[in-house]
């Protein structure tokens, strides 16, 4: 027996990066709510992972039944401005400046995208347990509707001290 944990404590250490997964809750958006102005946070809510991050990556889908949009995506590891109150609940509309920017996903040829980020902030974010994930319209023109998030798993390399 002591042979066996002599044996897998001498391949752990042999392992310097693990993969980890992490996922994080569907979610959706009033489009109503998006501006070309302001970014548009979300908290996201998930366990933080037992072990310190070195990279991550943000995957999923986004679905948007309209065409002709371009959505800018943003990320904070910290409440990233005044909440405003809108009917009954809290949002958090920011100014895009002092704003972390991900990338963009655009709805030219289908209503459903895949999207994949990496970005420091992203990795502060789940090492803290305190990810915010923002949305901003860049260009084309909202109608009405709902954006909505699927699948959203970070996908990330955890660095294992031997």
């Amino acid at each position: 027996m002591r042979g066996l944990l002599l044996s897998l404590l001498i391949l752990l250490v042999g392992c310097t990066n693990a993969s980890l997964r992490v996922p994080l809750g569907d979610f959706d958006v009033d489009v109503a709510l998006i501006k070309s102005d302001k970014v548009l946070y979300v908290k996201q809510s998930f366990e933080r992972p037992p072990l310190s991050l070195t990279q991550v990556v943000l995957e999923g889908y986004l679905s948007y039944q309209q065409q002709n949009v371009t959505l800018g995506f943003y990320a904070t590891d910290s409440k990233p401005c005044s909440p405003t109150q809108v009917g009954s609940r809290e949002i958090y509309l920011c100014d895009p400046e002092s704003q972390a920017q991900l990338g963009s996903v655009s709805f030219a040829s289908a209503a459903t995208q895949r999207f994949e980020f990496s970005n420091p902030q992203l990795t502060r974010g789940i090492n803290s347990g305190n990810l915010w994930l923002g949305v901003r319209q860049e260009n084309g023109l909202f109608s009405s509707g709902t954006l909505r998030f699927r699948n959203l798993t970070v996908t990330a390399t955890a660095r294992v001290a031997p």
